[in-house]
């Protein structure tokens, strides 16, 4: 993190984009597990509740991690990052 500027440098990012690339790592793997990566066009595929409660988890934990990498990468050039 830059001292002087009390915010975090490009390079302090790393972490944050590899810890967000595994959880989206997890997302896929765990949709190709249940199946929905390969199904046919125009099929139906239908979970258990644990399996959409596990899936929306996931997908949910992925997307904060993004968020939090988009608004750490804008924050470190100096950009808004509100839009």
């Amino acid at each position: 993190m830059s001292a002087a500027k009390g915010k975090p440098d490009i390079t302090d990012l790393e972490p944050l984009l590899c810890d967000t690339m595994n959880m989206l790592d997890v997302l896929v793997s765990m949709m190709d597990r249940m199946g929905l990566t390969s199904k046919p066009a125009g099929s139906n595929h239908v979970l258990t509740q644990g399996e959409g409660d596990q899936l929306f988890f996931v997908a949910c934990t992925a997307e904060s991690m993004s968020e939090k990498a988009r608004q750490a990468y804008y924050e470190a050039l100096g950009w808004d990052a509100s839009c």
